[in-house]
């Protein structure tokens, strides 16, 4: 077995996936189907949470939304660099000191 076979997850296409995705959301235990697909459970079960809660019968973020904060991170990352930092941190004032969290916090009394 070679190194990219153990670290590389398998890839599967979208329409491999939304058929895929109809049988577990149809009913088909994910055990079984895991089995046959030759793939763990937890990307099953996985699947199957995302394609309910992009169908509205579940809750949590829709993939459309999780992939447009993913790349609005990486935008934020590449800012970063460009203007010679590490990218992807919080702002830091005069200094060097940086920002509290949110500046959420109460003063001290």
């Amino acid at each position: 077995m070679s190194y990219q076979e153990v670290v590389q997850p398998k890839q599967y296409s979208r329409e491999f996936r939304r058929a895929a995705c109809e049988r577990l959301v149809a009913g088909e235990k994910v055990s079984s189907f895991s089995k046959e697909l030759g793939s763990p459970e937890g990307s099953s079960i996985r699947w199957k949470r995302q394609t309910l809660i992009g169908a509205g019968r579940a809750e949590g973020i829709k993939s459309v939304e999780a992939d447009e904060l993913a790349q609005a991170h990486r935008t934020i990352a590449e800012f970063g660099r460009a203007r010679g930092g590490q990218g992807g941190g919080r702002p830091v004032q005069r200094g060097g000191a940086r920002q509290p969290k949110g500046d959420a916090r109460l003063p001290k009394a």
